[in-house]
């Protein structure tokens, strides 16, 4: 796994955690702003290189998760 596709898995486990934790509110609104900013980049993403998910091999489903997980870092090494 790439440095920018740990990155961005961090990033999702960070907002996904700060979501669930009640301890600090500042840390929790930081979770839910990065949760939805990353949710809402990558599900554009997947709208953008549908085409070229589409045509690549293997199953649309899997191409579309991992979009929604690792975004532009996924795509670019899809080969298809």
């Amino acid at each position: 796994m790439s440095f920018a596709k740990v990155v961005v898995a961090a990033a999702w486990v960070l907002a996904i955690v700060s979501l669930a934790s009640p301890q600090a509110s500042s840390l929790v609104w930081t979770g839910r702003g990065l949760f939805w900013f990353l949710l809402l980049a990558h599900a554009v993403e997947c709208l953008v290189f549908l085409p070229r998910l589409r045509r690549a091999e293997g199953s649309l489903a899997t191409h579309l998760l991992k979009t929604m997980i690792f975004g532009v870092f996924y795509v670019r090494d899809l080969h298809g």
